[in-house]
Parts: structure tokens; C-alpha cells; sequence
């Protein structure tokens, strides 16, 4: 029996040691069968630089251009952006025609922070090659980048319309950059516009709530109350926990007179979000309205404890003077 357990330990040594040996040798494989220096992004630099020598002592204009962009490319890769911006100048210079050479130094500009170099040449790319789709897509990436840390209505107008460009040029994406669209142009005050890109939106996907949401807010802001309710009510049935929804049907029913509806609303939207100044501020004053002081009260109580913005603030203030008053 002890026998049969040490023949045992000892084929399993074996097995251990052929499984190790054979790890060592998988390790070793490559050095020992082609023994080669390893791929460094100087011996990947060396080879385009040899490429371009032997593009130079040519008479072929476009094979030069093409050889600095491709090295252009590598120097990219390897997150050196002003050698390959150099590599692109040049490639430019004999060939200003080519759209991708363009594109990726503004790229290389734009992740060395100079904005508007990177503007330029996207524009370039673009005027090059209209339908340069990763152009336009890059494009987006930065004036959305822009437009967060300063409000300007030149790029805010070239961001909607790369939204509706990049809509035409995939489909099967236009109703997300219709619905951004809308919200940019809705940004620039040009409602007409904003409005009929979340149709867009709409047709491209009848069940985008955000859209439906926007729209609505349009409708609301030009008197068009009933089809703002349309499409809350649309909105609200394929998104039930949509607060800021409840709130705004709320404001609605309450501009109608009906107070006991956007009550609850306005309730629905705080069982949903318990902290929201603006619903405790609107339901307050439909209280009001109904002359229930004492719920008004007790919802402008709530707010204290929470940060209001200036105009929260007044209405807050006002509401307080309201139901003090005997």
C-alpha cells in the first residue's frame, strides 16, 4: 500500500516538473527559435524612417506625402503629437488633398489643448471630404468639451449642425443627434428649429422620452398647453418614474385651473424625488391656491434645508409672506 502511494507522489512530481518545464520552454520559445530585437517605438520609428528615405530619393510627389503621414501616424501612436503634427505638415505640403492628414492633426492639436488649430483643420477635413464622418464625430467631441466651459453662440450653432450632419450620415443613430440637436438649438432660443428636431427624433424613434419631454417644454413655452400634456401624458407611460415630468404636467394642470390635479403631480414628482425645491415650491403655492394654508406651510418648512438658487429663493420668500398673511 505504501508502495503504491510513493509510485503515486512520484508520477505526480513528474507531471509538476514536465508542466514547469514545459511553461519554461513556452517562455523561452520565441527568443530561442527566431532571436529578433523586441518591437521598441524606436525600431518602429527606424523602419518608417526608412520608408521615407527611400521615399524621398524618389521622384513620386504622392508617395512622399503618403510615407510622412504614416509615419505622422506612428509618431501619434506613440502619444508624440508635435513630431507627428511635423510629419503631417509636411505630408500637406505635397499633398494639401489629403482629408486624413488634415483630420488627425487637428486631433494631435486638439490633445495638445490648442482648440482652435483643432477647429480649423477639422473644418478643413470636412470642406475636403464632406461626408468625413470620424471628422464631424471629433469635431462634436471638442465643441462639446468648449461649450461647457464657456457659452458661445458661433459654436453652439456649429454643434447643432454637425448634430443633424451626423444624423444624415448614420441612420441608424439619427435619432440620438436629432434629440441633441433640439437641445442645442432650444439652448440658442430658436424653438421653431429645436421643435422640429425632436420631431426628427420622433420619427426616427417614437418612444424617445427625452425627446418627448423636451417637446413638451417647447409646447408649454408657446402657450400650446394640450399637446405639452400630449406628450408629458406619452412621456410619462413609457417612463413612469420621471419626476421632472410629473412636475411639469403639474405646472400645466395648475395654469388650467386644475390644482387638485397638479397637487398631485407635484406629489407623485416628491414621492419620486423627495428633495426637489422646485415641486415643493409649486405644490406650496397650489396649496395656497386652495387656500390650505398650512400645507403650504409645511412644504416651504421642507425647503429649508435645502440650497435654493435666487429665483427659488424669491418665490420662496413670496410664498412665506402669502401664507402668513392673515
Amino acid at each position: 500500500m505504501n508502495g503504491r502511494v510513493i509510485r503515486r507522489v512520484s508520477v505526480a512530481k513528474r507531471v509538476v516538473a514536465c508542466v514547469a518545464l514545459a511553461i519554461l520552454l513556452t517562455a523561452c520559445a520565441e527568443p530561442l527559435v527566431e532571436p529578433r530585437p523586441p518591437r521598441t517605438p524606436t525600431a518602429v520609428i527606424d523602419r518608417y524612417n526608412a520608408i521615407v528615405a527611400t521615399a524621398e530619393a524618389g521622384d513620386d510627389l504622392l508617395a512622399r506625402a503618403t510615407a510622412y503621414y504614416e509615419r505622422g501616424n506612428v509618431w501619434f501612436d506613440q502619444q508624440n503629437y508635435t513630431a507627428a503634427i511635423a510629419d503631417y505638415d509636411r505630408a500637406l505640403a505635397l499633398d494639401p488633398s489629403l482629408s486624413r492628414a488634415v483630420h488627425n492633426r487637428g486631433l494631435a492639436y486638439a490633445l495638445l489643448g490648442d482648440d482652435n488649430a483643432a477647429l480649423r483643420d477639422y473644418a478643413e477635413a470636412i470642406r475636403l471630404d464632406p461626408a468625413y464622418r470620424r471628422a464631424y464625430e471629433n469635431r462634436v467631441r471638442l465643441l462639446e468639451q468648449l461649450v461647457v466651459e464657456r457659452t458661445d453662440e458661433t459654436l453652439l450653432q456649429q454643434l447643432a449642425d454637425d448634430y443633424g450632419k451626423l444624423a444624415e450620415l448614420i441612420p441608424e443613430a439619427e435619432a440620438m443627434y436629432r434629440y441633441r440637436q433640439g437641445v442645442i438649438l432650444a439652448r440658442l432660443g430658436d424653438r421653431l428649429a429645436a421643435r422640429e428636431a425632436f420631431d426628427a427624433a420622433l420619427r426616427a424613434r417614437p418612444q424617445h422620452v427625452d425627446a418627448l419631454y423636451e417637446r413638451a417644454l417647447l409646447h408649454y413655452a408657446d402657450g400650446d398647453l394640450n399637446a405639452a400634456l400630449a406628450d408629458l401624458d406619452a412621456a410619462l407611460r413609457l417612463s413612469p418614474r420621471a419626476a421632472n415630468a410629473y412636475y411639469v404636467r403639474g405646472l400645466i394642470r395648475h395654469a388650467q385651473g386644475d390644482i387638485r390635479s397638479a397637487i398631485a403631480d407635484f406629489g407623485q414628482a416628491l414621492v419620486l424625488q423627495p428633495e426637489y425645491p422646485e415641486a415643493l415650491i409649486a405644490r406650496a403655492a397650489a396649496y395656497a391656491a386652495q387656500g390650505n394654508t398650512a400645507a403650504a406651510r409645511a412644504d416651504l418648512q421642507r425647503l429649508d434645508g435645502l440650497t435654493l438658487d435666487p429665483t427659488l429663493q424669491q418665490a420662496r420668500e413670496a410664498l412665506r409672506v402669502q401664507t402668513d398673511s392673515p
